[in-house]
């Protein structure tokens, strides 16, 4: 296993998580102005590239810490162990509060099974194109919990076949949901196509660990074009014509290639040690942000920032979710994350998961600092 971090991934894991957070930071401001022009974007993209990004983070990540372990007894297993300890406990506690807080603000309940599905990460039964559980943005982590299913299912055999596994099974997916009635939601969400980013990103992974480089300068290059493309593409429409793997996929993996192949810090200053410590805190910033939003608009609702200055709203919201995640970060999720780990070391773990090593009795077992969100 491979304890390297990767500093250019844990940036780019909280540049993905702030464009999330900016995305939706602006669809409140929306609701809250009633529809009203938008001044205040100052980057005219689909904030949700942030995903994308995620999702080619994810793929290589796995792919890095896994790529040499295919087909050895145990890992599998213990593959997923480490992803379920990594994603599950804090996702189950947001979700529980959404629906607490629904319960405080006298929301109708959702129905028995979706609060069902949404603890296991099953899209449906009857839902949008997303099919979005409880915590509404769950429904990447849908995805996710898919592909380490997948993943773990090609560790079970021999390094070629167990990679010709994987992409096999995504790709009889999306031919299997392409001809399916646009009503049949469940299937057409595994199949969506937006799944090609996992195996793009194991594609960077496997660049990255032949040692290929890119010269920085073109590196910054690349970067730029990929966001002046995700830009172009949101300015013509693009999202509605030529599919989410070009509009958004493409311009991610152009960024995660050349950040993680060219733009590597070679020296950690002050703002980097920032940017890496808003990695780690990534996944709680993304799972936490909805409710720093949702605070925000209490208080736009006494002091109304948001008609009298929409900038000055913006930034008191996304400064809040920031504040908010690392508090969650440091005061629950590395606590949990801590304790969780020590205990399934005791209970014997092999110790093939993703992040930094610490010792355990029968192995190495990981905290989750370098893992995908």
């Amino acid at each position: 296993m491979r304890s390297q971090r990767v500093d250019s991934l844990q940036v780019l894991r909280f540049v993905a998580a702030f464009l999330v957070l900016c995305g939706h930071a602006q669809q409140a401001l929306v609701k809250l102005t009633g529809g009203t022009p938008r001044p205040w974007s100052v980057i005219p993209l689909d904030w949700g590239l942030g995903v994308d990004i995620f999702f080619v983070i994810s793929g290589f990540v796995m792919y890095y810490m896994m790529h040499d372990r295919f087909g050895v007894p145990g890992v599998a297993a213990d593959f997923l162990r480490r992803r379920v300890i990594r994603v599950v406990p804090l996702y189950y506690l947001f979700t529980t509060l959404t629906l607490v807080m629904g319960l405080v603000l006298h929301v109708p309940l959702p129905s028995t099974i979706r609060i069902v599905f949404s603890y296991l990460f099953l899209p449906g039964p009857t839902c949008d194109l997303y099919c979005t559980p409880l915590l509404t943005l769950g429904w990447t982590l849908n995805y996710e919990m898919m592909f380490y299913l997948v993943f773990a299912a090609g560790l079970l055999l021999p390094y070629r076949r167990g990679l010709m596994l994987i992409v096999g099974i995504l790709l009889l997916l999306i031919a299997i949901a392409a001809p399916t009635p646009p009503d049949w939601r469940m299937i057409r969400f595994w199949g969506l196509p937006i799944t090609l980013e996992f195996v793009a990103g194991m594609g960077v992974a496997h660049m990255f660990l032949r040692g290929m480089a890119i010269p920085r300068a073109l590196a910054w290059t690349i970067v730029g074009a990929g966001f002046a493309l995700a830009v172009l593409f949101y300015q013509i429409g693009a999202y509605d014509t030529i599919g989410r793997p070009f509009t958004g996929g493409l311009p991610a993996v152009m960024i995660v290639t050349a950040s993680v192949l060219g733009l590597e810090p070679r020296r950690r200053t002050r703002w980097i040690g920032w940017l890496i410590a808003g990695g780690n805190a990534s996944y709680a910033l993304y799972l936490s942000h909805p409710f720093a939003i949702h605070v925000g608009e209490i208080l736009d609702a006494r002091l109304g920032l948001s008609a009298r200055s929409p900038a000055l709203f913006l930034a008191m919201v996304i400064l809040g979710a920031l504040i908010g995640s690392a508090i969650v970060h440091v005061g629950i999720e590395k606590p949990m994350l801590r304790w969780l780990n020590r205990r399934w070391s005791r209970e014997g773990s092999t110790g093939r998961g993703d992040g930094q090593p610490a010792p355990g009795r029968s192995g190495i077992i990981v905290e989750a600092e370098t893992g995908v969100r």
